[in-house]
């Protein structure tokens, strides 16, 4: 049996005014899919003088009998926004885990990290790292 998990979470603040130029930054990262177990998180965000944003979410699947588990959060006010996703897929022999974190700041700044590992018993675990920093 495959158990599969997908959950998705998006905040954002808007105000009114005039229209400006906007700022944006996003990063996902996955494990590879050769084995039983897999998980990916994704997660972006958006400023500009009268708003911040971000969206972010994840996927976890597990085959065999496995167990697999997703969160995703969001935090934000008026001058900064917060996102954070994390899967966790895991059996017998095998574990994969993504997180992923991206910070809005209402000043332009924008960043978003994820990384991604995969362990097979007996193996050297596999890892990916994704960075997106906003120009500013």
């Amino acid at each position: 049996m495959k158990r599969t998990l997908l959950t998705m979470t998006a905040a954002a603040v808007l105000a009114t005014g005039a229209a400006t130029a906007q700022t944006q930054a996003g990063s996902q990262s996955s494990t590879p899919a050769t084995g039983d177990v897999s998980a990916g998180t994704y997660g972006s965000g958006t400023t500009d003088a009268d708003s911040v944003g971000v969206s972010g979410g994840g996927t976890a699947t597990a085959a065999d009998g496995g167990t697999a588990s997703t969160d995703s959060r969001a935090k934000f006010n008026e001058n900064m926004a917060r996102q954070r996703s994390t899967a966790t897929a895991r059996d017998d022999d095998e574990r994969a885990r993504s997180m992923t974190n991206t910070h809005v700041r209402k000043d332009g700044r924008v960043r978003s990290r994820s990384m991604s590992i995969y362990k097979e018993k007996g193996e050297k675990p596999v890892i990916d790292r994704q960075s997106s920093v906003s120009p500013k």
